[in-house]
């Protein structure tokens, strides 16, 4: 019999059921046959329907003017389903539109947004129109019920047949797993197994693979091992001249890359890093945007590394980067070069899939919904997979990741020889470590170098020359990495992983009572059952002990100025506030926490023992015996956090209670004080040439705080500027006359503004803040206006991805972006699609920051030696958005007038390249703007010095004039 299915879609006038409307079904009902009918009816919303709404699906208030309101079709909608499974993609979101109208609340779902997910692993996007789009499948008219309904259908019709191509043995393992579940995508696999079965497979292959005559064995390819690397016993230097003489007009990347240009810069670079490897010196390079600086210090590393036999090791702060340079910059490199070169990039462990771990996994029966998305995610994916890699799977939610942890290669639980995959080659992990041990380049991040570094030195092999790029967040990435953090929920996730009453299928507990049943004699196996009831009781005091400590520094926050605000709130736990009275009570939450830790701590250990020690046959006794030992390793750990944190304070840390704005959740975290003396240590007295180097390194022209934040006060010093032309390709543009942040009517100057300029150049324009809270506040003022002129402002925090928005603002026309700190690097919008870049407020950090505050108090004058120079670097990071090209051109705007005002002001600006600068009244501002953007650089240049002359309220020069003029 044919299962039944409809395609349901809603149109609504926004996103909350409990306050927006319904304003169009669409359904069809279908099989696997074909459309059995269907259901299609504009709706009342009894409101008014949004601007935005109107221009994405073309429904205006006309349209639903006569039409019947939901409670008219409720009775007719359900009819139309009646046991059907509803289809639809992400369908949770309709479906909470109906079910608070108290309609079709008991039907059961297929999300194809879900089912997507797990059968099409390697889509960059899985939104409804970008899989029709990869699938071949024509969606011409989009946003409108009906026919996002058939596109629904569609699209869940070419999944059935995926699923169905799928290996057979794939098929069962996943329905085996599932067979105990109530998860709603049980049906597809249930069914594609049956076609599989009875040979219905829609493919050549799935017939074969329902014969046996395919080996579904997962397949890992055979990487042959290369020649491990070996030092020359006497190093050679490089040919400086040589090298640099690739990248000479007429050179060796010229005639191998249509379209290269020579940049003298990048020469200049090269040649000091080539220096650099030659002598043994670290060097500090800050190499302005299309410099090119990845192919400067590339070519040098490459040359001395396979002449010399030494590893060079890379490390990135954004997997962008990482990916540029594995993938696309060595490679390329590569076949203009007489001889081979071996890179490799390494990751850390938990980014590699566990062979082990998986096939336990798969073991278990009772998979949560979490667990078997994830497991049938890993099962499609593995027989195409060479990594192993967490990065190929689409895996958004934490809870997904919650259960990756389940399965990635963890050094706590890793058997090493002992563990047969490792053995058998099977095992991701030792295969990217073996490659990296052979490989000339080795490219990390920043997290994983400074693993290494907590690890001393068993992370990564060994190596004496590093190339630390995007180098202005090393300071930021140390102190992350070498920090933690305690949560009340980490902590109850830790025991639910141990075991608590409430049987959790995958505790250690549980496991291990059933591995030993029936395996073990009797006497033995009730001494384990009661050995796990003591734990379990023991456990569940801990919780308790938990509960309460939290409550109480629940409480210390708020009668310390801590209020549930709207955004999280840091309070740093100094000497001052530990003897404050209410302290008292924390100490002795702690007090009674840390003896139950004790206690849970000595029921662990003696289960372990038992186990280890019982006759008989216990199958995966050494992979429980493992996982038990590190949770002890864990709890202890997790005591020994909290002492620090509460009441063995270290001088070396800086340790805060945090509150989350979201939903109150109470966190200690505990970071390093210094990290300056650490890269000292490890990384600059250790290697033989470490560089440094950035776009953005420099403050006001010079090293010195990025030197002294690093502890290279002995780093050799280059600075070349970029290729761009600056004075031609950017107008900033310092209003004269906006009251500053603090002032009043700062912000409607800022909203105004905004709209008025937004008109002038048509959108295409990223304006950058400091805080979500005056974004929300412009976002709520301009987005309507500019609706209005047919311009989408589009904002972070409103419900799309980074990533989303990033995608929205390069493609669609006429649109403004609104971000915050996330936006103020790694960006790249290149050509029209950014012309106009808006600095809403200088970036200083929160002075309230705890490790701000702590860092500060270490200095004479922490505003100048500290806050300046800070925001400065991301200042410049900004700015840096905007001329990713040297045909780019554009507009920056700087809407904090402080630059002009205070002292500091100065030495944001001399930070900036040497760009044409005018200073005016905000009200000026859209003409100028609209005029410099789309007119070419001469001809606006000549306007406006035409349209300047002989006008007193507006300044037009070049820019040493203008720092005359600043300094005056």
């Amino acid at each position: 019999m044919s299962l039944v299915y409809v395609a349901l879609d809603l149109e609504t006038t926004g996103l909350d059921p409990a306050r927006d409307a319904i304003i169009e079904v669409g359904a069809i009902k279908f099989n696997s046959r074909g459309e059995l009918g269907t259901f299609s009816s504009m709706v009342n919303p009894g409101r008014p329907i949004p601007l935005k709404i109107t221009q994405l699906t073309g429904i205006t208030d006309r349209d639903v003017l006569t039409a019947p309101p939901f409670s008219a079709l409720r009775e007719k909608l359900a009819r139309f389903v009646g046991n059907a499974i509803v289809v639809g993609h992400n369908v949770s979101f309709d479906l909470s539109f109906l079910h608070h109208q108290n309609c079709l609340k008991n039907s059961p779902y297929i999300d194809t947004f879900e089912l997507a997910s797990i059968l099409m692993p390697h889509e960059s996007r899985y939104s409804l129109g970008k899989l029709m789009d990869s699938l071949g499948i024509s969606f011409t008219t989009r946003h409108r019920a009906l026919d996002d309904a058939r596109a629904s259908m569609q699209l869940f019709r070419a999944l059935q047949e995926r699923a169905a191509d799928l290996p057979l043995k794939t098929l069962r393992t996943i329905n085996r797993a599932a067979r105990r579940s109530r998860w709603s995508l049980s049906v597809v696999f249930n069914e594609a197994e049956r076609r599989q079965a009875h040979g219905f497979g829609s493919s050549i292959g799935a017939q074969l693979r329902a014969k046996g005559l395919i080996d579904e064995r997962p397949l890992f390819a055979h990487v042959p091992d290369a020649e491990p690397l070996v030092p020359v016993t006497q190093r050679s230097a490089l040919d400086v001249d040589e090298l640099a003489a690739m990248l000479e007009e007429g050179g060796a990347l010229a005639r191998s890359f249509p379209g290269f240009e020579y940049r003298p810069q990048q020469v200049e670079m090269l040649r000091a890093v080539a220096k650099a490897f030659n002598q043994s010196q670290h060097l500090i390079v800050e190499a302005g945007t299309g410099t090119g600086k990845s192919i400067a210090y590339l070519l040098p590393a490459i040359h001395w590394a396979v002449q010399n036999g030494e590893r060079v090791v890379i490390s990135t702060n954004t997997i962008n980067l990482q990916d540029q340079l594995y993938h696309k910059d060595i490679p390329e490199l590569s076949r203009i070069l007489s001889f081979d070169v071996r890179a490799a990039l390494l990751k850390g462990r938990s980014n590699y899939l566990c062979m082990r771990r998986l096939e336990a996994m798969q073991r278990r029966s009772n998979l949560s919904p979490e667990e078997l998305r994830v497991l049938s995610k890993v099962l499609v994916w593995l027989p195409n997979t060479v990594t192993g890699d967490r990065a190929e799977l689409f895996m958004p939610g934490p809870r997904e990741r919650e259960v990756w942890a389940q399965l990635a290669a963890d050094a706590d639980t890793c058997l090493a020889e002992r563990c047969p995959h490792r053995r058998q080659g099977r095992c991701f992990f030792y295969r990217a470590r073996r490659t990296a041990e052979n490989a000339h380049l080795l490219i990390v991040n920043h997290a994983l170098l400074l693993s290494d570094v907590a690890a001393d030195n068993r992370v990564l092999p060994q190596y004496n020359y590093l190339i630390v790029d995007e180098a202005h967040h090393l300071e930021d990435a140390t102190t992350t990495q070498l920090g933690y953090t305690v949560t009340k929920r980490g902590i109850e996730r830790l025991i639910a992983r141990i075991g608590r009453r409430k049987a959790y299928p995958a505790s250690l507990t549980q496991r291990l009572l059933v591995a030993c049943r029936g395996r073990v004699p009797k006497e033995v196996e009730g001494g384990l059952r009661d050995a796990v009831n003591a734990l379990h009781k023991e456990n569940e005091r801990l919780l308790r002990a938990v509960k309460a400590l939290f409550e109480v520094l629940a409480v210390f926050v708020v009668e310390h100025g801590g209020a549930r605000g709207q955004y999280d709130h840091r309070l740093r736990l100094t000497r001052a506030l530990r003897i404050q009275p209410e302290w008292e009570g924390v100490e002795n939450a702690w007090e009674e926490l840390s003896e139950r830790i004790g206690r849970s701590l000595a029921g662990l250990e003696r289960l372990i023992e038992m186990v280890d020690d019982a006759p008989g046959k216990v199958p995966g006794r050494a992979d429980l015996l493992q996982e038990g030992g590190a949770l002890i390793k864990q709890l202890q750990t997790l005591h020994d956090q909290l002492a620090s944190l509460l009441v063995q304070p270290s001088g070396g840390e800086i340790a805060w209670i945090q509150t989350s704005a979201r939903n109150g959740e109470i966190a200690l975290c505990a970071v390093p004080r210094r990290v300056s003396h650490l890269v000292e240590r490890h990384l600059l007295w250790e290697k033989e040439a470490v560089i440094f180097t950035s776009a953005t390194l420099r403050t006001a022209g010079d090293f010195d705080f990025i030197k002294e934040r690093l502890g290279a006060a002995d780093a050799e010093e280059l600075a070349v500027g970029s290729p761009f032309d600056y004075e031609s390709q950017v107008l900033l543009y310092l209003p004269t006359d906006i009251p500053e942040p603090n002032e009043p009517y700062h912000q409607k100057a800022i909203n105004g503004g905004l709209i008025a300029l937004a008109q002038a150049t048509r959108g295409r324009m990223l304006v950058l803040f400091t805080s979500y809270s005056q974004l929300r506040a412009t976002y709520k003022a301009i987005h309507r206006p500019l609706a209005e002129h047919g311009i989408t402002v589009y904002a972070q925090g409103q419900g799309a991805s980074r990533k989303q928005l990033l995608e929205n603002f390069r493609t669609e026309d006429r649109t403004v972006l609104l971000g915050t700190r996330s936006f103020w690097e790694g960006i790249d919008v290149p050509g029209e699609a950014l012309s106009c870049l808006v600095i809403a407020r200088l970036p200083f950090a929160v002075p309230s920051d705890p490790v701000f505050a702590a860092r500060s108090e270490e200095m004479d004058d922490p505003f100048f030696q500290y806050a300046v120079p800070d925001a400065i670097l991301r200042f410049r990071q900004g700015f840096g958005r905007l001329i990713r090209t040297r045909s780019d051109r554009g507009v920056v705007v700087v809407m904090d007038r402080r630059v002009l005002t205070k002292r500091y002001g100065e030495m944001f600006l001399r930070s900036l390249p040497a760009c044409t600068t005018v200073k005016g009244p905000l009200a000026d501002l859209p003409s100028r703007a609209a005029a410099w953007i789309d007119k070419g650089p001469v001809a606006r240049a000549q306007e406006h010095a035409a349209e300047t002359e002989g006008e007193d309220e507006v300044e037009y020069v070049p820019m040493e004039e203008f720092w005359q003029d600043m300094g005056r």
